[in-house]
């Protein structure tokens, strides 16, 4: 394990500040394989559900890249949950002889239900449970197969709830980017027995498509992009103010490479989880982002861990920044300072 890229997330050690996200590439225990043979400290498997309706929605997914960013519907595992959660605790007990995980996720769609599946996943002997309370799909799923929480009372109430279910378990809990409340949230997640919150989910949305001159993908769907991680990095550094630099945070969407690993690790983030990237690029794309990490901080002589929350702990208001008259002119036409 090399220093300058361990990290940890709560009782949890890594290698590198790489997670390979929950999706379709990590859907197979051969996609988790590859994903931690590309070299990501862990995996997110394929997230469950406790309601049949989830799983049935995977056969109306649909995908389209717009650009670098992905734009689609999905899903969620149609296998069953005591058999899949079987098969990735199996990986997990490898990955754990060297210092990596695979995850179980749920999107739920009941209280309940997540109590029901965190049990599972203690019960199967997995080390980490990851609970997504931000799944954007809320909303156009079929009702009550996908909930999304943006109340921190009920956001408390439930994390306490899971975590009873799942013992000593690591318990993440992934966020929404349907909200302007994330550090509240983040807040909330911590209260309720949390080891770390991962944010931000991505955005619904709908695209014209010029060609057909109807909606792209015929709905609303998921999308994010490049374009997201600025305002991810806010909310990281909004958030760390809020429970503290000791809780660790994770960040996620907008992840190209390694630059944007820095930058969301600067803002906040020990460690990121992308999974639009091995979409596009497969999963070599996560060898090559853990490499330009490395290259950085072996370049300026420092570690990952040291970057954590540098740029959060720098940011300042707009009150404290120094007056700089007619700074505004630099950047408007000439025409606009014409006198006529």
């Amino acid at each position: 394990m090399t220093q300058l890229l361990t990290t940890r997330i709560g009782g949890l050690v890594l290698p590198n500040p790489v997670i390979c996200g929950s999706g379709e590439p990590v859907m197979t225990e051969s996609g988790v394989r590859a994903a931690l043979a590309a070299g990501a400290a862990g995996v997110i498997a394929k997230s469950v559900n406790e309601n049949p309706a989830g799983g049935r929605q995977l056969d109306r997914a649909d995908y389209a890249f717009v650009g670098e960013s992905l734009f689609n519907r999905s899903g969620l595992s149609q296998r069953d949950t005591r058999d899949w959660f079987a098969s990735i605790a199996a990986i997990d007990r490898d990955a754990a002889k060297d210092g990596r995980f695979v995850a179980a996720s749920i999107v739920y769609g009941s209280a309940d239900g997540a109590v029901e599946i965190g049990g599972m996943a203690r019960a199967a002997g997995l080390r980490v449970f990851e609970l997504n309370v931000g799944a954007p799909h809320a909303s156009e799923a079929s009702p009550g197969a996908i909930v999304q929480e943006t109340d921190p009372a009920r956001l408390r109430t439930l994390v306490e709830d899971v975590r009873a279910a799942v013992g000593d378990m690591q318990l993440w809990v992934k966020l929404t980017g349907l909200s302007a409340n994330l550090p509240a949230l983040a807040v909330a997640a911590k209260a309720g027995g949390a080891d770390s919150v991962c944010m931000m989910g991505r955005f619904m949305a709908v695209i014209p498509d010029l060609e057909t001159l109807g909606p792209m993908l015929g709905t609303s769907a998921a999308y994010g992009g490049g374009w997201a991680l600025p305002i991810v990095c806010r909310f990281l550094a909004l958030s760390r103010r809020a429970v503290g630099a000791g809780f660790p945070l994770m960040g996620t969407n907008g992840v190209r490479g390694g630059g944007d690993v820095l930058r969301m690790g600067l803002a906040g983030a020990s460690a990121v989880e992308m999974l639009s990237l091995v979409m596009h690029e497969g999963f070599q794309g996560l060898t090559r982002t853990i490499g330009e990490v490395e290259a950085f901080v072996a370049e300026r002589g420092l570690t990952f861990a040291e970057l954590v929350g540098r740029a959060a702990d720098a940011l300042t208001t707009y009150g404290e920044q120094p007056e700089m008259p007619g700074r505004w002119r630099d950047f408007v036409p000439a025409e606009t300072l014409t006198e006529r």
